[in-house]
């Protein structure tokens, strides 16, 4: 079941769901807009073999951080990792799923590739996979409510901790 903005505001009163920084203002009538954190991971063109799902992303790029009135500049066709600037602590009947926002969207800005999920039990930041798929060079200011997160009830479901659900840097 989709929580709707009372039951969203009711958990986070009640300390069910955290995230901080909050802003009431940012509860939409199904999700809460999340914002673009300082910190990145530019990748270096390089062969990669994907044979088992060891991956590490972290040994693929430079990690870098910018300041809030900077900017990081995405080409078309280019990706990086984002963080967003809340933390997210859920429950573990509760899990959240993040979309993009259409103002970006329609840009060509895919703010998540595939990984949307944020598991029951989470205590982090998210790794945004922001993609630009338009046709012009786009300029990312930390800050901008770059994505959302909707929140559904889990039943049946047993949690298991993975390997990220205390991630802090892209």
């Amino acid at each position: 079941m989709l929580l709707g903005r009372k039951e969203i505001l009711r958990l986070i009163r009640e300390g069910v769901i955290e995230i901080d920084p909050f802003d009431e203002d940012s509860v939409g009538s199904v999700s809460v807009d999340l914002s673009l954190g300082n910190h990145f991971r530019v990748f270096s063109p390089q062969e990669l073999d994907v044979y088992s799902d060891a991956v590490d992303p972290s040994k693929m790029g430079e990690l870098i951080e910018i300041e809030d009135h900077q900017f990081i500049e995405l080409p078309p066709g280019e990706m990086i990792l984002g963080i967003t600037r809340e933390r997210i602590r859920l429950p573990e009947n509760i899990a959240g799923i993040l979309s993009g926002r259409s103002r970006f969207a329609r840009l060509g800005l895919m703010v998540h590739v595939s990984s949307n999920l944020v598991h029951p039990g989470s205590n982090n930041r998210q790794v945004l996979e922001i993609v630009n798929l338009g046709p012009h060079k786009i300029r990312l200011y930390p800050g901008v409510k770059i994505c959302q997160i909707s929140f559904v009830e889990v039943k049946g479901g047993e949690f298991r901790p993975g390997r990220y659900l205390q991630q802090l840097l892209p």
